[in-house]
């Protein structure tokens, strides 16, 4: 658990910021019908993970959930509840991807657990108490989405990662040509 816990140098506490702004700058995209639609911020979750792990993923994630909300604002106001989803994504993409050679099993397993746990249980749950909706019918709500979203994102998390990969082979390469 320790190599989770580290303290950042100026040049990747840069890069945390760099990779929160793409992240926020991501989450303002979509793509597909009302119904199913794919936001793009998810690839800014992954990025976080992966480039930062468990722990400062999810520091980045609710960071860029507090300056998103604060630069566009929130439909429906600001909850805190949606802050702690935004956290639990980049911590479970970091758990299965920081430090780990990329495996389609480990985008599967993280892909499913963010969606089931995070999208699904706790966005529904958020939605039930602000909204003093019925959790049931605001789980019918998003059903059909969360059901064929995964697979989308699977795909591009894949992508993304093999080239985030290279990103990263270089990054290291020119720190160690710099010592």
């Amino acid at each position: 658990m320790k190599k989770f816990f580290f303290k950042l140098s100026l040049q990747e506490l840069i890069f945390l910021a760099l990779v929160i702004a793409i992240k926020i700058i991501l989450s303002r995209f979509s793509f597909g019908p009302t119904y199913v639609k794919v936001g793009l911020g998810f690839i800014g979750s992954v990025a976080l993970g992966y480039f930062f792990g468990p722990i400062w993923g999810a520091v980045g994630g609710g960071i860029s959930d507090l300056a998103s909300s604060a630069l566009f604002g929130n439909e429906g106001g600001f909850f805190i509840g949606f802050t702690l989803t935004a956290m639990l994504g980049p911590m479970i993409y970091g758990f299965f991807f920081y430090r780990k050679p990329i495996k389609i099993w480990r985008i599967i397993v993280a892909s499913l657990l963010v969606t089931i746990f995070v999208n699904v249980l706790l966005n529904t749950v958020w939605l039930h108490f602000i909204y003093k909706m019925s959790f049931t019918a605001a789980l019918t709500a998003r059903l059909l989405k969360e059901v064929i979203v995964p697979w989308i994102q699977m795909i591009i998390i894949f992508f993304v990662l093999n080239g985030l990969q290279r990103v990263n082979a270089r990054r290291e390469k020119l720190e160690k040509s710099r010592m």
